[in-house]
């Protein structure tokens, strides 16, 4: 509480960053599309933006965005995806394991994604829409900006989101400039960072651009998980074949390495039947100490494992939960992608053509597992063309987008006494046209719409060998246990792991000798009414065709109040295509929808020297799709995406810069958001055994369980009521950039501050599900000359060392797991450019 204090007593004091970032620190300045670029005075600049397919100023962009340029990120850190939550307020990211992070705006995302799901977040990179977050990791290299975009995108984006898009958007080459940086960095945990950047003239009329960074860190948890290394290379040619036509050619090469994210351990949930006392019905919460339990401790540590195998059981073998496989990770990922602009006078044309690839070959722990195995291959090329131009007041632009992907995976989840076995080939073909039109109806008033029409076509092929090792020996008093009776090894496939098992624990036979491997196998040693356990092998397939078609749109009025005050209203629906799974009971989902209203305002006061912008909303969401942990038909944890109900979310945005002094820069932003689930509710299987009474093993959940009886006894969990994920109700940035000249030098320094209220981080909306409120603080300085290319950067983030959750959850043996963003971090970062 008193760091809370005092970190409350420095948000009076200065305003933060990222909203900063988001709406117009030190931009390239006005664009030639800029409504009123000439007549707008001397003073803030703003960040030239393209999110509605043309250029315009963040301030004449009448949508719901935040936009950040290369100089601002990297300021803030952001050398990756996961980190974006620091530049827009709005955007949480989260990471449960490998390389698969998870998106949300505003309570709408997945808590993570695979080589199956499809994200609400849309995700582009230079223009190319990126089917595998995956991808997404380490493509932050040389940027020009990133902008996030709010609220579905049903008109101008390649494959509709929900919940928003993510633009990534590098530096492009320069005709006639012969020029580049390097830059160093270190700082603790032993972190690194090495960049080049090149830009350089070959003729009149052609130019290069070449860019590579690489970077270490060790890991932030105890363990030594949570490290980073990575490598990134990106080299593009624009030809500019005509003054009428250009060609940019593109390639992008990266590697993420290493051991990967890192989870800690809180405590497990023990059975504790018909206990008026527990924490939950039927479950009792035993917290970890605190040599376990404190954050960033990990769970590869002794303690974490000597707690765990005195606390945690897992059903059905109940062997002693030891043995946790220590990550590691190593993807690649490359890329081609073209972008055509041809003016043909009245007429504008782009094309953009691009293919992609990325290898994921990982190990993880996830949601505590004993061990996950990823191995996915992913291809996809797309290819989007856009046409553009004017007829009198009208303005319009009509395009077509194609999208295919394949993705050929092999995946486990190993939870000690169950595993799958995944294989699978996926293949989505996404077809759409759209087309916005823009009415001036005068110089200042304009009406706005937008149409998209979309048709997806998705197949799977897949097969799921589950293996479940069920303990035989059951005492008079509490659960079955079969100490003496192992779990199972960590493979990628069946046979892998079979193969690690000693043949004495299979007195029958082995499984091996079985063709398929399928049935039940007694294994274990002999007691003395015969098998200890079973080992039960259990093949799947999943054969299955579907697709969805869908009419989206947008309607808007924007009114220039006068030449630096904007108001406009939205109306605008998404739509996210259906899919499948590969779970037992679970192997389709159903398209979601979302409507959303907005209504905003951009201003500009005393001569550009405030800016100040205010949004309200309303959306209504629709079959919601949710990806998360949960049971699957056989009662095995599975990750899957299920429809789960509707949601209202409603709230109200400010952000904010003033130019108070002509050195000193201050800027906010204010976010509410009451993001509610009108309806949440999904079925889940009955664990327990025919002989036990109802209501006896109850799921794990902090929502209300109904008791469902018939042929299989089932849980109806209703979470209605509950606040929607990741979706804070309140958000507050604030922060003071000050320039102090010193002569030939000038010497520039931050502060800056971030406060989120509570927040729920687990899907199961247990006691241990929620965030906390927490508030960090970042401080640099950074030394230049006035005229002249070095610059030296002093950093330190996350200065109280808040402990911050951005995922928890509960996995095998019902131990409950908690990934954080980074701690405190500091260094020192020198760079030059020529």
């Amino acid at each position: 509480m008193q760091k809370h204090l005092f970190a409350g007593t420095a948000l009076s004091l200065a305003l933060i960053c990222q909203p900063a970032m988001a709406q117009d620190a030190a931009g390239p300045g006005n664009s030639a599309g800029d409504r009123a670029a000439d007549q707008r005075p001397a003073g803030l600049n703003v960040i030239t933006v393209t999110a509605q397919r043309r250029e315009e100023t963040l301030q004449d962009a009448a949508i719901p965005i935040n936009a950040a340029t290369g100089d601002q990120l990297e300021l803030a850190g952001v050398v990756d995806a996961t980190a974006l939550n620091r530049v827009a307020p709005s955007l949480y990211v989260v990471n449960g394991g490998g390389s698969n992070p998870g998106y949300f705006v505003r309570g709408v995302g997945n808590f993570t994604n695979n080589g199956y799901t499809n994200p609400a977040i849309a995700f582009n990179i230079d223009g190319v829409y990126i089917g595998r977050p995956s991808s997404t990791i380490a493509s932050f290299l040389d940027l020009n900006r990133v902008e996030v975009l709010k609220g579905p995108q049903g008109t101008l984006y390649g494959r509709n989101a929900t919940g928003g898009a993510v633009n990534v958007i590098p530096n492009t080459p320069e005709l006639g400039v012969l020029g580049g940086e390097v830059s160093g960095q270190y700082g603790n945990y032993d972190a690194y960072q090495l960049t080049a950047v090149l830009n350089a003239p070959i003729g009149e009329r052609i130019a290069a651009r070449l860019a590579g960074t690489v970077s270490e860190r060790d890991g932030f948890y105890d363990d030594g998980t949570g490290d980073a290394d990575d490598l990134a290379l990106r080299g593009q040619l624009l030809f500019e074949v005509s003054d009428t036509l250009d060609i940019r050619l593109s390639a992008d090469y990266s590697t993420t390495k290493g051991v990967g994210p890192g989870v800690n351990v809180d405590g497990v949930y023990a059975f504790s039947p018909f206990n008026p006392g527990a924490t939950i019905p039927n479950w009792n919460f035993v917290p970890a100490p605190d040599n376990v339990s404190q954050p960033f401790t990990g769970i590869h540590t002794p303690q974490a494992g000597e707690f765990i195998r005195d606390t945690a059981t897992a059903a059905p073998l109940y062997s002693p939960v030891t043995g946790y496989a220590y990550p590691s990770r190593d993807d690649e990922f490359w890329g081609m992608n073209a972008e055509v602009n041809l003016d043909l006078g009245d007429l504008d044309l782009v094309v953009i053509p691009a293919y992609r690839e990325s290898r994921l070959d990982n190990q993880f722990n996830g949601a505590p597992f004993r061990g996950a195995v990823q191995q996915d291959l992913a291809t996809q090329f797309s290819i989007e063309a856009r046409a553009s131009g004017a007829l009198g007041q009208l303005d319009w632009l009509l395009g077509a987008y194609y999208f295919d992907e394949s993705v050929s995976g092999l995946n486990s989840y190993n939870q000690f006494s169950t595993v799958s076995f995944n294989r699978f080939d996926t293949d989505t073909e996404s077809t759409a046209v759209f087309g916005r039109l823009t009415y001036n109806l005068t110089e200042d008033f304009r009406l706005v719409g937008g149409l998209r029409y979309t048709d997806e076509a998705r197949s799977i092929d897949a097969r799921v060998d589950s293996l479940a090792g069920v303990c035989l020996i059951e005492p008079a008093f509490g659960p079955p246990s079969c100490p003496q009776v192992p779990n199972f090894p960590v493979g990628l496939t069946l046979r892998d792991t079979l193969e690690q098992l000693d043949p004495a624990l299979f007195p029958a036979g082995s499984p091996l000798n079985a063709d398929p491997i399928a049935g039940a196998f007694p294994y274990g040693p002999f007691g003395m009414t015969g098998p200890q356990a079973l080992l039960i092998a259990t093949p799947t397939d999943i054969v299955r065709d579907s697709g969805d078609e869908e009419v989206t749109y947008r309607l808007a009025a924007e009114y220039d109040i006068t030449p630096d005050n904007l108001v406009y209203a939205s109306f605008e629906t998404g739509f996210r295509a259906g899919g499948f799974n590969i779970t037992v009971g679970q192997e389709e989902y159903e398209p979601e929808y979302i409507d959303a209203w907005t209504l905003g305002s951009k201003n500009s006061f005393f001569d550009n020297r405030l800016q100040m912008n205010l949004e309200v909303f309303y959306w209504e969401y629709r079959g919601q799709q949710l990806a998360a942990l949960g049971v699957d038909g056989r009662g095995n944890n599975s990750f899957y995406t299920r429809n789960v109900g509707e949601s209202s979310i409603t709230g109200a945005e400010m952000d904010f810069q003033f130019l108070a002094t002509p050195n000193t820069l201050l800027r906010g932003n204010v976010q509410y958001l009451d993001a509610t689930y009108d309806s949440f509710s999904y079925n889940q299987v009955d664990l327990s055994d025919a002989t036990d009474p109802p209501n006896f093993l109850t799921p794990v959940t902090g929502c209300d369980a109904t008791q469902v009886l018939g042929p299989q006894r089932s849980f109806d969990i209703d979470c209605s009521g509950k606040p929607a994920l990741n979706a804070p109700e309140w958000t507050l940035n604030l922060g003071i950039e000050q320039t102090v000249p010193l002569g030939d030098l000038e010497l520039t320094g931050t502060f800056d501050s971030r406060y989120r209220s509570n927040r729920v981080v687990g899907f199961a909306y247990l006691p241990t599900s929620n965030s906390g409120d927490d508030l960090t603080l970042d401080a640099s300085l950074t030394l230049r000359p006035v005229v002249g290319g070095w610059r030296a950067t002093a950093f330190i983030r996350n200065i109280t060392d808040e402990a911050m959750p951005t995922l928890r959850q509960v996995g095998a043996g019902n131990v409950s797991g908690t990934v954080y963003e980074p701690p405190r971090t500091y260094g020192l970062r020198l760079g030059y450019e020529f």
